[in-house]
């Protein structure tokens, strides 16, 4: 079974961000399902979405 989630993605270098429905996979062994209700961008996703540390986009972000 998969879940709709909502998530920020990076979708090119310095690009705005946008809110986007994915898709995840149930939780394999050894992992949970855990309900996010806020969750902040932190420098390194700043890093991520101006391409210092990688240019493999789309990144998502928090």
């Amino acid at each position: 079974m998969t879940h709709q989630v909502r998530a920020v993605v990076a979708q090119g270098k310095g690009a705005p961000v946008g809110l986007e429905t994915i898709v995840v996979p149930d939780p394999g062994p050894g992992e949970a399902l855990v309900k996010i209700e806020a969750c902040g961008v932190c420098h390194t996703d700043l890093h991520y979405r101006e391409g210092g540390i990688n240019d493999d986009f789309p990144f998502l972000l928090g």
